[in-house]
């Protein structure tokens, strides 16, 4: 999870840098002096222009969200990988994933001879102990993250549920407003203030710093692997 903690924290950064930025801007007649072929010259930013700023702030924070999420699942699926999981030995949950994944190989329009092909594909893969790859195109999460998207991935996945995450679905959604083209920045800006928005940075990373934790916790205990009931035996 080393670089998963290490792109987290870079973007965190950002994130932070620009709050900074956005700071200053939290007071009436903000004003830029520049040389300009050397005279001082000012700069007025407008309330317009500062809702714009305040808008960008979701598209900022969305990228957070998805990517540590995105990275997070990717580190599950590379440590597959590398400890050279076979089908049989994968917890039930990720067997799941995989055969969902070798599923969409079938189609209605496939011919009986394709899927028989992928089929006996499927099958010799199982029965030759091949190891399970899954990749990041495997993840189909892009502009749907949220906390109940994230909650659905611990249990599709296995990794514990975090809780909390209230405002990670009105970043997801003010993000594609703004991606859709459905809103302009100054119409989504005007509604917030500079202390929305760092409420609803602290408790992103609050959150993403849980559900990084749980992740970890999945990984070191090898919780994708089928889990032997020692007790039992």
């Amino acid at each position: 999870m080393d670089s998963v903690d290490s792109d987290f924290n870079k973007r965190k950064d950002e994130v932070n840098e620009y709050f900074s930025f956005l700071e200053k801007l939290n007071n009436d007649n903000i004003k830029l002096n520049y040389t300009k072929e050397n005279d001082t010259e000012e700069f007025v930013i407008s309330t317009k222009l500062q809702r714009i700023f305040i808008a960008n702030t979701f598209l900022l924070l969305y990228n957070l969200v998805e990517s540590t999420i995105r990275n997070s699942i990717v580190t599950i699926y590379n440590k597959i990988k590398d400890d050279e999981v076979i089908y049989d030995n994968l917890s039930e949950k990720i067997k799941q994933i995989w055969l969902h994944k070798n599923g969409k190989r079938f189609s209605i329009y496939s011919s009986d001879n394709t899927i028989e092909v992928n089929l006996q594909n499927i099958i010799n893969d199982i029965i030759n102990n091949e190891i399970i790859m899954l990749t990041k195109e495997d993840i189909h999460i892009s502009g749907n993250i949220d906390a109940q998207e994230i909650r659905n991935l611990a249990d599709k996945i296995g990794f514990e549920v975090s809780s909390n995450g209230r405002y990670l679905v009105d970043i997801k959604e003010k993000r594609n407003r703004l991606a859709h083209g459905e809103h302009t920045f100054h119409d989504i800006g005007k509604d917030f203030t500079y202390n929305d928005l760092n409420t609803y940075k602290e408790t992103t990373f609050i959150h993403l710093e849980d559900v990084i934790s749980k992740i970890k916790n999945f990984i070191d205990d090898e919780k994708y692997k089928i889990q032997q009931n020692i007790g039992s035996q």
